[in-house]
């Protein structure tokens, strides 16, 4: 129905005065669509669907109907936009005809294309022109819209006002007919009061009926035995008895059919004529629970009416047919009403009932998740011999069932139903402990797959019982201490581990979730026993100190990869010290747990080949088992370090390994006896040739096992209890004389021994666990190598202590020992010292620059002995005359100058060669600033050169002294050295041009050592 407003009605009529619809009708309405009034184009509102005087209105009686009715503007709106659309498909379709060019002037074109587009635009105009007439039929009839509204609401509310008239009148008339079997006659008293008074109604009739006669009981008795003789002789001789009526009994006049579990039916005869029929006497139940027999009333009577119609027609075996289907379906019926009663108690929400045909299918467990599993009670046919010699077949139904579990039909159950007792509870419950003990049966068997529970590591005790299902559980032991049983709700099917803990939560739910418990039982115990160990295995870590690492949290597939397909769970776990890529892995599967040593990477990269945070694991090592159980978390503190040893054993194998493959040193793996602090840690080989690694001190030289062998055998020793440092034995062949025989001052750390005889070194190396120990044998090697050649380079000494870091020993003995000290640590260059008063104080300095360099300790040792002598009679000039008189400067070992005070001279003593000796050869030296030797130096000077002494002789231009004379010559220089200088006084600016020059002449003086 469209909604026409008065708007709408009066553009209406101005449009319709064109009479048509014609091109320029089209054109009003397009106009009228688009610049009309918008508000004529919506509906009216919901309160008021009819335009008009409100005194119009209907009475609120009766609804207004206002569902279907549209806005005339969506109709005109929407022919509009098609007829846009429209045109615009025929041009577009007309532009792809192609009309052929006709040469000169033809009034009009014939060709086929132009003639499908004038076809083509006339059918358009031909059906928007039908479309716009029903718009205009439709703006005709909604002028009239108002009063037809009002007749539709009006027609309506009659229609419900009959409605609600013959509804009345139909309940009415069903209550007065229910009401009939209602209502109580009023009470007859008056023959009441005879009946009771007289004892008899004298208004009743009297039918004139004659009472039956009285039989005597001997008469009675000789009837009944009659009775049984004939029922005797028809049985055995004219009756077809069915094989399951073949137990009877004949006494009273009846003979008695007995069905075990069925029923009992009595039947008799009426005459003596053996094919006449055999009647219904009476009829029980052999089964329970149930009634006796057929109640009396008119289901009796129905019921001894068909039998007596089956036992005329059809005899005895008919009859045994009915009966045995009546007894089928009644037994079905039991067993269905016990359903709905179980489902409505202590079975409400996990028992489902339902009667299909003449089967009876009980599905329990219903809330639980997953295929579902039900049993089928219903007729079973089976094929039976009704006699050993009538060699015949029939067919004999009986109840049975199926058992479907989880969606699949389970085939030879042993599980038989008590026909004679019939209860669903316990069929229900019978089938349910099979359930649950064929789950229990198939997680023990799958969990005996594993090392654990198949060797009786691990206990497994499954206890049955087939007639409760609650009594049904299974034991499982999880550690070596803690053990969990579980059991199946019979009602619920909810599988429940006791006793109840936070751990077994996530088990549960699994075991509960839609896959079936037998398929995933044995694996939750597996994951539930990883945990149960992990977390034994942190609470005891963690007493012992040590730290449990929870940011690696390797994926599923790869821990498989790692540790092997069995591995559920890992926990992570380093000591302090550790380094961050190492860790202690521990493992629990059916198989048993497992220590791994880990090495983390960095990182690891995403398929798109960016790096994603985190550490990963790089490669892990088994740990050979230190324990006798493979089940044992709870580790002893012997155990636990027993443990620590052999992991970290095992990271100083690999890091030492990895170490001498990247330096390409042959190396070779040697297995050792176990022993308590260091079990199943091989000892390397290493054979260290000349290209081999180079020393860091003197790069010039290769570095070479001392002296004889070049191999070198180190192996892990254990690890240190206070700091948890690794040490490492190192032993390699020496034959250096000089240390056999002495012990090396241990003071320092070194811990190096030397055979006395065989001269083997051997030395300890202490490294952080997860630092190779190569680079410190390298250098541990070559500081080695570094003594001996020190120790060889001091024969003429007398050597007190040795040590890897310092030698310490006595150069000179007369007139008092002379003790010097090398020291060398590490990558430190070597430095020579000497004690408080010592002459070579003056040029420690330039000693320790030539023990750096080649042949430095050798010729260092020589530069002591051969400066000894001067440096004394250094000292003695300097104590003699004093600072202030002369200065002296250590140019180098082999080079000094001696100087006077204000310039008045300088003297070069310098080392040379003469004649395959050491001399000292003094001289004059230029003065700064271009001035000369003061004339009096010089010419004491000149005077000593033409003299000669004790170990010294004047040579021009200077004076060579022997080593030991060189004291004598200085001695006899004394009083050049005690000149003093011109008394002229100085004025200012000479005496500030003078500290000028010498400030001057310090700076240039200053030596830089190497």
């Amino acid at each position: 129905m469209v909604d026409y407003t008065d708007t709408d009605r009066s553009e209406d009529r101005n449009h319709r005065e064109g009479s048509s619809i014609t091109n320029g009708s089209l054109e009003k309405v397009i106009s009228y669509q688009t610049n009309g009034n918008s508000s004529a184009m919506e509906g009216f509102p919901a309160n008021s669907i009819y335009a008009g005087d409100c005194s119009r209105q209907l009475p609120l009686e009766i609804t207004r109907i206002t569902l279907g009715y549209l806005p005339l503007s969506s109709l005109i709106t929407r022919l509009v936009q098609e007829s846009f659309n429209g045109i615009t498909e025929v041009i577009n379709e007309m532009s792809e005809l192609q009309i052929p060019q006709l040469n000169g002037a033809v009034p009009a074109n014939p060709s086929q294309g132009n003639v499908q587009k004038k076809t083509r635009l006339l059918e358009f105009a031909h059906d928007r022109r039908a479309q716009f007439i029903k718009i205009l039929v439709l703006s005709q009839w909604g002028r009239r819209m108002e009063s037809i509204g009002r007749v539709i609401d009006i027609k309506a509310w009659l229609d419900a006002q009959t409605r609600q008239y013959d509804g009345a009148c139909s309940w009415i008339g069903e209550l007065r007919r229910i009401m009939a079997f209602e209502r109580t006659p009023n009470p007859d008293l008056r023959t009441a009061l005879e009946a009771l008074s007289l004892g008899k109604i004298p208004c009743l009739p009297d039918l004139g009926y004659l009472p039956p006669e009285q039989v005597p009981p001997q008469r009675l008795l000789t009837a009944l035995r009659g009775i049984n003789t004939q029922l005797t002789i028809r049985m055995r001789l004219h009756e077809d008895i069915p094989p399951p009526l073949k137990r009877y009994s004949i006494s009273n006049g009846r003979v008695t059919f007995k069905v075990p579990n069925e029923f009992e039916l009595d039947l008799s005869i009426a005459d003596e004529n053996p094919s006449s029929q055999l009647y219904f006497i009476d009829f029980r139940f052999l089964f329970s629970p149930t009634s006796a027999g057929v109640a009396q009333g008119p289901m009796r009577d129905d019921f001894e009416a068909r039998v007596n119609i089956l036992l005329r027609h059809e005899g005895l075996k008919g009859c045994y047919e009915f009966l045995h289907s009546f007894i089928l379906t009644h037994k079905l019926n039991i067993f269905r009403h016990q359903g709905h009663l179980m489902s409505q108690a202590s079975w409400s929400e996990h028992l489902k009932v339902e009667a299909v045909h003449r089967s009876l299918i009980i599905q329990y467990w219903v809330t639980r998740p997953g295929a579902k599993s039900w049993i089928e009670l219903g007729i079973r046919r089976r094929h039976a011999k009704r006699l050993s010699w009538l060699h015949e077949e029939e067919d004999e139904s009986q109840i049975g069932f199926r058992w479907f579990c989880g969606g699949k039909e389970i085939v030879d159950v042993p599980l038989t139903i008590d026909l004679g007792e019939l209860s669903l509870e316990i069929i229900l419950k019978r089938i349910i402990s099979a359930h649950t003990n064929a789950i229990f049966k198939e997680t023990r068997t799958r969990l005996r797959e594993g090392h654990l529970y198949a060797k009786k590591t691990l206990t497994l005790k499954h206890t049955r019982s087939i007639t409760e299902p609650a009594a049904s559980s299974m034991r499982v032991q999880l550690t070596k201490s803690q053990s969990c049983t579980i059991i199946q709700e019979p009602v619920s099917g909810r599988i429940v581990l006791l006793p109840p803990s936070p751990l077994y939560s996530r088990a549960e739910r699994d075991m509960n979730g839609p896959i079936s418990p037998a398929k995933i039982a044995a694996t939750c115990i597996a994951n539930l026993r990883s945990n149960a160990s992990c977390e034994e295995v942190e609470g005891t870590l963690r007493c012992y100190g040590w730290t449990i690492v929870n940011s690696i949290r390797p994926s599923q597939d790869r821990m498989r990869h790692h540790f092997g397909l069995g591995t559920l769970g890992a926990g992570f776990f380093r000591k302090r010290m550790w380094d961050p890529h190492w860790l202690l892995a521990f493992t629990s599967t059916l198989a048993g747990n497992s220590w791994w040593v880990v090495e983390l990477d960095n990182g690891i990269l995403r398929a798109d080949g960016t790096a994603a945070p985190g550490p990963s694991i790089r490669t892990v090592f088994k740990v050979p088992s230190t324990t006798k159980s493979t089940a044992l978390t709870e580790l002893s503190c012997l155990e636990l370090s027993q443990l620590e040893v052999t992991a970290v054993g095992m990271i100083s194998q690999h890091t030492d390994s990895r170490q001498l493959a990247l330096q390409k040193i042959p190396h070779r793996l040697v297995k050792t006896s176990s022993t308590r602090s260091s079990p199943n840690s091989p000892a390397f080989y290493v054979r260290l040739s000349k290209s081999g690694m180079q020393p860091r001190v003197r790069p010039e030289k290769e570095l070479e096992m001392p002296r004889s062998s070049q191999v070198v055998r180190t192996s892990f020793i254990g690890i240190d209890e206070h700091d948890s440092y690794t040490n490492h034995l190192v032993m390699a062949q020496s034959n250096c004389a000089t240390l056999r025989s002495r012990s090396l001052d241990s003071t320092d750390g070194d811990f190096v021994t030397f055979h006395p005889i065989s001269g083997a070194c051997a030395f300890r190396l202490r490294t952080a666990v997860g630092s190779s120990a190569i680079p410190g044998l390298l250098d541990r090697l070559e500081e080695i190598q570094r003594l001996i050649d020190y120790i060889a380079d001091m024969q003429a000494a007398k050597v007190h202590r040795v040590s890897l870091r310092h030698v310490d020993f006595t150069y000179a003995t007369e007139p008092e020992d002379l003790r010097a000290k090398i020291t060398f640590v590490g990558e430190v260059p070597p430095r020579i010292s000497f004690e408080n008063g010592n002459p070579h104080l003056r040029i420690q300095n330039q000693l320790t620059g030539l023990l750096r360099g080649p042949n430095g300790l050798r010729y260092v040792i020589l530069l002591l002995t051969v400066t000894l002598p001067l440096m004394r009679a250094l000292a003695a000039t300097e104590s003699v005359n004093g600072e202030d008189k002369v200065s002296i400067l250590s140019r180098s070992a082999e080079w000094y100058q001696i100087r006077l005070p204000d310039h008045l001279g300088s003297f070069d003593v310098r080392l040379r060669r003469r004649r395959e000796e050491f001399v000292w050869f003094v001289e004059e030296a230029a003065l700064p600033d271009g001035r000369k030797t003061d004339s009096r130096v010089h010419e004491q000077f000149r005077s000593i050169i033409d003299e000669k002494g004790d170990g010294w002789s004047g040579i021009s231009p200077g004076i060579v002294a022997s080593l030991s004379g060189v004291e004598a010559l200085l001695k006899r220089m004394n009083a050049i050295f005690q000149v003093q200088p011109a008394t002229k006084p100085a004025s200012i600016a000479e005496v500030r041009d003078d500290k000028a020059r010498k400030r001057k002449r310090e700076d240039d003086e200053i030596v830089v050592l190497d």
